[in-house]
């Protein structure tokens, strides 16, 4: 991973420390991890982020599945740290189909299920739960849901990633530069923009407001280029705000590709000033 993203020119990585489809994990090499610090901090390439499972699903009512959830987030946690990294990203769950909208009872689950995460691993590395596009009864997709979980937990512990395109999916109009502004402030308002850590920089295969989730490249889907460029402008993120791209690999240099569609919107106006 290191060795690739030194040829691809990244500035940070987002990885899994195993299958994000399940299974058991596998043993980390410990002089593998040394030589992929090495390679990482030669290069400046930071932070490292890791991306839990996929079928993680904290609000589950299914109480083995929950509990499994439990224990593999807490596990990737685990080998984040040993890993070095600064961040694990989980997706947050969805409700069961008999519950009604409002997702008090499964939030109260997620709640739970994230104190159980915070008491099975208690180092350095920040848990950070990621918006949704609403599909199939997810949660965290409104920023009013994704704030009633993060403000419970504290700052140094857990934090938020925004998704772009997930956030497309929702309905959140990120095409529009001129809404880009009153789209961040409103997560400002509910969720934090101080509690946003990682951006997920995709554009979208679908229509705004669809609920589905399916990444385009960078400036050819539903987003396009001028919305990306008024997004890794944006002046209300911290300072080096890490942006990963889960963009298709559908040809041999469809990440190059990407990579520098962004590093050229980067510090750019509209008119290339």
């Amino acid at each position: 991973m290191a060795k690739t993203a030194v040829k691809l020119g990244c500035e940070t990585v987002q990885i899994f420390s195993r299958s994000p489809r399940g299974g058991k994990a596998k043993p980390l090499d410990p002089d593998d991890i040394a030589k992929m610090k090495q390679l990482l901090k030669a290069h400046d390439i930071r932070p490292l982020v890791i991306h839990a499972p996929y079928f993680i699903n904290l609000a589950s009512i299914d109480e083995a599945k929950r509990s499994y959830s439990v224990e593999v987030l807490a596990e990737d946690l685990t080998r984040a740290e040993a890993l070095g990294a600064g961040f694990v990203v989980t997706h947050i769950g969805h409700k069961h189909p008999d519950e009604p909208d409002g997702g008090g009872q499964a939030l109260c689950r997620v709640i739970d299920s994230l104190n159980q995460v915070l008491e099975a691993y208690s180092g350095p590395v920040k848990l950070l739960l990621e918006n949704t596009a609403g599909q199939g009864r997810e949660l965290g997709s409104a920023f009013e849901e994704l704030g009633k979980l993060v403000h419970v937990f504290p700052r140094e512990r857990v934090g938020t990633c925004f998704d772009t395109s997930h956030a497309f999916g929702w309905g959140y109009d990120l095409s529009d530069p001129d809404k880009v502004d009153q789209i961040f402030r409103a997560y400002d308002r509910h969720v934090g923009l101080d509690t946003l850590e990682v951006i997920h920089l995709n554009d979208s295969k679908m229509s705004l407001g669809s609920r589905r989730d399916r990444h385009a490249h960078i400036g050819q889907g539903g987003i396009g280029l001028e919305g990306f460029r008024a997004i890794v402008n944006y002046p209300g993120f911290k300072p080096d705000m890490p942006g990963i791209m889960e963009t298709p690999k559908d040809t041999p240099t469809a990440d190059e590709d990407n990579l520098a569609t962004v590093k050229a919107l980067r510090n750019s106006s509209k008119h290339g000033k």
